[in-house]
């Protein structure tokens, strides 16, 4: 995938929106990674701040890039519902459906129409088995199949859900090669690819717009679930879970192995850990008291045998929830399944699979932890304190869980929210930690404190906590706030904008949070009645009586509530490597030297394995799609330039169900080069989770990483421009929180936030920076995003108006916040998203739209952060004059470009709102246009942070050797991290993910690895790709699959509001319709040739190449003695 613009470009909405969607959406569902990524395999990855358990519970598997369109949930009015009745289908169809399910051996359970997603759903039960399967189908184009197992982990943390989540799929019974996964990530056309572990449950989903592509991703996953090769593979289960690495008998020995990496990762992440002490704190006699991801210090605790056991107990289609979902034929999907299920016998698996709930304490708990902290700054201020409750010892019904999704957005879902606005205005910390209500388990939680906090106030937040609770439950909340919270939910119920995540696959994840517990699966797909009732139910008794019960029930009076304190630990990484080395060194000590020649043996033949090619047989069982399915031309969005009061203004004409998407671009080039790092203040920046706001997997790891993880809560946006269509995966996503929470002469920034609540569906503003190929300026731009429903267009450009030209920087101690709030988000993302730190840096070394970037969100950004903290007391007059002339620099028609994206009627309704928007701005800037040029210096270069694992970069730009772009490039790249750093980084390596990206604007080639164990040694793998490239012999099937592959990024799947978005980046990028047809040319045409003459250009990466790593000291150290001075060494914290 190409990276495409270091972009750091962030984008979006209103956090509570999403929060919502994620808690309440997920219920009425759920899901991370993490996530936490993290986002990021559902041991997947990790999202926002705000929610503490995301990074926390997922993980997934490195995959290359995938496009996550930059897409937040935005509030707004939203249309009244509209009561309907269920739809019956005809006798004569129902005959026929239910003959097929007599055919295939299943028996119809029960049926109903789906009106909020316009669906019939179906549920199955195979009979032979008892697996039950859910059958929807509508016209949704982007299929999705997904089996979920109930997989609570046994009595410790040796991580086997997760484990085994990544070993099924290494080879199966009818795909016998080493990854049929990595097969379909390099030769599909899929919407979505990966495999997610809760603390409770497995998830294995697929997505594709494709029919014979969507079939082939289910055939490969039910033979992966059912009948994997690694239940008799010890060497996959010594690569994925763990193993003892010696490679010569003289040497020490190490652990190795793609989980235990990925969880020291984690278990390096303070938030990460306070989250893992609460939930298992929480629940200390249930399945959650234990990691399903694994403790790094337990990992090596799990024998093969107890791995082959628990996929015998749980892998079963007895113990299986099916999800089926789209516009394919649904008599088709009975009979995949029933070749599958028919092979099977009963099985008390779903009996003994069942999760107890936790019975409620009698009394609190308090529990104090070390977590690993650098030796800089003031540690007596970095303490954190969470409290947290377990609200039920039994699942909530729906009505009054919507309720306390409403309450967790009330209080905690926007900047002016009255428990997140106290907790911050207090002083007593930096940031928000505790994700608010959790209720993607058994059991709801729900959890606030905060993070930067001093050891003598711990006690403090803790009773200011309390008293706030106390009095919201006394007072209740405002109307305007009540009817913003309820406009922003509903309108993000009603869009349901997933962004890039499949809308079947939120809604699979949504019905499983009940299925998954034997309760009704269709609930959680039906909020209209729920949400009528909740809203009568309000207007009827008022909000205070529905919301000051539940604070006093599930939070004031409930004794099962657990604080956290987390203490800051200089010395704790160095002791906990300490440590494992000395257990590595009593094993030695217990080996013969037989012992020892026998364990480098098996090293080397695990190496051999893992390098050593499929045989073409085995890759041709995988079944894939050949050039004939694949357009000739690119995805049209249709797109009118037109002109009102001299601004441009593109329109796209496209359904949207009646809401109004627009973005107002300024240009940034007016503004002097000193003021930059303050522009992420004035426009500020906000974490939100991005696995689309469907989902929250908040609890979850994943399989691959799906590039960038959301789990990782980066600062950047990276904007993947395939020729074909423009994608943003955000890491973390900066918003205005200087012009969103300062207020107006008018309104104070909590009626501020209110208006936006009850008016709009969210506006956000943030900076975009990319490198324009063949241009020396790049392309550096503000942009302001916003949405509504059609009927209130005027409020919307009225309302960005305000947040323009009538915010007052005037308020010192809420900006000392915002700085306190970012420093403290850099920082953690210093430690769990290093591999973006690292590109951001390479970047800034590189071009001048890097050296932007990074000085809005990387290294240059946090030094910024940590020296503004004091001089906001010292200079406050000047800090607010230059917020002054940021605003004064950018605000002009001149330069000026809009994108709207909307039916045609919308689009000529607002265009008038248009036209007096661009009266009310200056006719131009009253700053000279500036010239910036500048770069990092391009020495290597080392961050030091407390860590147990590293993120290695290395990059050089191609364009600087005379190379001229083709389309090949894509291919080429895609199958480099797909086949070479995959093989070598991940798998052998024992690295997360290893993946490599061309940003095809700047030229910059770059290689990034992600929780690597290593970092010399993956330097040398990245200096071996010309080799690997010279060396590569490929057959047409191969070939075939890696264009395929790279088709499926170019034309990844999008909604309406993404491909007006993508089109207007293009736009600004300058590429045009004739170049996209072009590259679609060049890379249907890419021959093994251009391979070859590839490898040529990627030398410059091993002889001119920048390095960046983020790492711990030891392996910094150990780096320039092998090679002195090799790194120059920087303290980031």
């Amino acid at each position: 995938m190409e990276k495409a613009a270091l972009l750091r470009s962030i984008s979006c909405s209103t956090l509570a929106c999403n929060r919502f969607f994620f808690r309440y959406s997920n219920r009425l569902s759920r899901s991370a990674a993490s996530f936490s990524s993290s986002v990021s395999r559902s041991h997947h990855r990790s999202f926002g701040t705000l929610t503490r358990r995301s990074v926390l519970r997922r993980h997934w598997r490195l995959l290359p890039a995938s496009s996550i369109p930059s897409t937040r949930c935005f509030c707004s009015l939203a249309p009244k519902a509209i009561a309907t009745s269920p739809e019956q289908a005809s006798p004569d169809f129902v005959s026929t459906e239910d003959d097929f399910a007599e055919k295939y051996g299943f028996e119809k359970v029960s049926e109903q129409f789906i009106q909020e997603c316009k669906s019939k759903a179906v549920l199955y039960k195979h009979k032979k088995t008892g697996a039950e399967v859910m059958s929807v189908s509508n016209d949704d184009e982007n299929k999705v199949f997904g089996v979920v197992f109930r997989t609570p982990p046994w009595k410790d943390s040796t991580g086997i859900p997760h484990i085994l989540e990544h070993s099924v799929l290494c080879g199966s019974r009818k795909y016998p090669l080493k990854e049929p996964f990595v097969e379909l990530l390099k030769g599909s056309l899929h919407t979505f690819l990966n495999a997610f572990t809760y603390p409770d449950r497995t998830c294995y989903p697929v997505a594709s717009t494709n029919t014979k592509d969507f079939y082939n991703l289910v055939d490969v996953y039910l033979d992966a679930v059912f009948f994997p090769k690694c239940v008799e593979d010890f060497q996959t289960f010594q690569q994925e879970g763990w193993h003892y690495e010696l490679n010569n008998p003289s040497e020490d020995i190490s652990y190795k192995g793609v989980v235990f990496n990925e969880m020291k990762g984690v278990y390096s992440q303070p938030d990460n850990i306070l989250g893992r002490t609460a939930q298992q704190a929480l629940f200390p006699d249930n399945a959650y008291g234990v990691d399903s991801g694994g403790d790094p210090n337990v990992i090596p605790k799990l024998t093969f045998e107890e791995f082959k056991e628990f996929h015998q107990k749980y892998y079963h289609p007895g113990n299986a929830r099916i999800w089926f979902y789209g516009d394919d034929d649904p008599n088709e999907r009975l009979r995949i399944l029933s070749e599958y299920l028919d092979l099977f016998d009963t099985s008390p698996a779903s009996r003994e699979s069942r999760v107890e709930p936790q019975k409620l304490f009698s009394k609190p708990v308090r529990i104090v932890e070390k977590y690993p902290a650098g030796e800089g700054g003031d540690l007596k201020k970095k303490h954190m304190v969470c409290l947290n409750w377990v609200l039920s010892d039994k699942p909530l019904d729906l009505e009054t869980e919507l309720a306390l999704g409403f309450l967790d957005h009330l209080m905690l879902g926007t900047p002016a929210s009255p428990l997140r606005k106290i907790l911050l205005e207090s002083g007593l910390g930096e940031a928000i930690v505790g994700g608010g209500m959790e209720d993607d388990l058994l059991q709801p939680q729900f959890s606030i404190g905060l993070k930067g906090v001093s050891d003598d106030d711990i006690p403090r937040v803790e009773e200011l906590v309390m008293t706030t609770l106390k009095s919201l439950a006394e007072e209740g909340f405002d109307s305007e706030a009540v009817e913003a919270s309820m406009n922003t939910i509903e309108f993000s119920l009603r869009e349901n904008n997933t962004g890039s995540f499949p809308r079947g696959l939120s809604l699979m994840l949504r019905s499983i949070g009940k299925w998954i517990y034997d309760m009704d699966p269709f609930e959680p797909l039906k909020y209209e009645k729920p949400l009528m009732d909740l809203k009568a139910r309000i207007a009827e008794e008022g909000s205070k009586a529905v919301f000051s019960p539940l604070i006093e029930k599930y939070i004031l009076n409930n004794p099962h509530c657990v604080t956290v304190e987390m203490q800051p630990d200089p010395e704790k990484a160095s002791r906990d490597e300490a440590a494992e080395r000395e257990i590595l060194k009593k094993v030695k000590a217990g080996m013969t030297e037989e012992d020892l020649a026998e364990l480098a043996r098996a090293t080397q033949e695990l190496r051999l394995k893992q390098e050593t090619p499929d045989p073409p047989e085995a890759l041709k069982s995988v079944p894939g799609l050949s050039l004939l399915d694949i357009p000739k031309e690119p995805i049209h969005v249709p797109t009118e330039i037109g002109v009102i009061n001299d601004v441009k203004v593109l329109q796209h004409n496209l359904f949207t169900n009646d809401v109004l998407y627009t973005e107002i671009v300024f240009d940034m080039s007016s503004l002097k080069q000193n003021l930059l790092p303050l522009v992420p203040l004035f426009w500020f920046q906000t974490v939100c989770a991005i696995i689309a706001q469907g989902q929250n997997l908040n609890h979850c790891y994943s399989h691959h990483l799906q590039l960038i993880l959301p789990e990782l809560n980066l600062n950047f946006t990276f904007l993947y421009c395939f020729v074909g269509s423009i994608v943003l995966v955000n890491f973390l996503i900066v918003g205005s929180q200087s012009l969103m929470e300062m207020g107006t002469k008018e309104l104070d920034f909590v009626q501020l936030n209110q208006l936006i609540g009850r008016k709009t569906g969210g506006i956000s503003v943030y900076p975009f920076t990319s490198s324009v190929r063949g241009k020396e300026d790049p392309c550096r731009h503000i942009i302001v995003r916003g949405k509504a429903m059609a009927g209130h267009a005027e409020d919307l450009f009225n309302l960005v108006n305000c947040i323009l030209q009538e915010v007052q920087f005037t308020d010192q101690q809420r900006f000392k916040q915002f700085v306190s709030q970012s420093k403290a988000r850099m920082e953690s993302r210093l430690r769990g998203s290093g591999h973006g730190i690292a590109a951001a840096r390479m970047d800034a070394k590189l071009n001048t739209a890097g050296w932007i970037a990074e000085q809005m969100g990387g290294v240059s950004y946090l030094e910024f952060l940590q020296a503004l903290e004091k001089k906001v007391d010292q200079d406050w007059i000047g800090i607010s004059s230059s917020l002054e002339e940021i605003r004064k620099s950018l605000l002009s028609r001149k330069g000026c470009l809009i994108n709207m994206t909307s039916e045609g009627k919308n689009l000529t309704n607002s265009e008038k709102y248009v036209s007096k928007f661009l009266d009310l701005l200056p006719s131009s800037s009253p700053v000279e246009k500036t010239t910036w040029n500048a770069r990092l210096s391009s020495e290597n270069e080392a961050i030091l942070v407390p860590t147990q694992v590293n993120y290695v970069g290395k990059a050089t730009n191609i364009y600087d050797t005379g190379y001229q772009l083709k389309g090949s490039a894509y291919v080429i790249s895609k199958y480099i991290s797909n086949t070479w750093l995959w093989d070598r980084v991940r798998v052998s390596g024992g690295a997360y993910g290893g993946f490599c990206d061309f940003d095809t604007y700047s030229g910059v080639f770059s290689f990034l690895s992600y929780r690597d164990p290593n970092l010399l040694q993956t330097l040398d793998i990245y200096d071996g790709t010309g080799d690997f490239l010279r060396q590569l012999e490929m057959d047409d099937d191969t070939l075939t699959k890696a264009i395929i592959g790279t088709i499926g990024d170019v034309d990844s799947y999008q909604l309406p509001d993404a491909k007006g978005y993508s089109s207007l980046l293009r736009y600004l990028l300058g590429v045009t319709e004739e170049e996209r047809r072009k590259r679609r040319e060049e890379i249907l045409s890419t021959s093994l040739k251009d391979f070859k003459e590839f490898a040529d250009v990627i030398e410059a990466a091993k002889h001119k190449g920048v390095v960046v790593a983020v790492a711990s000291q030891d392996d910094v150290d150990a780096a320039n003695k092998e090679h002195p001075n090799f790194f120059q060494v920087k303290k980031a914290l």
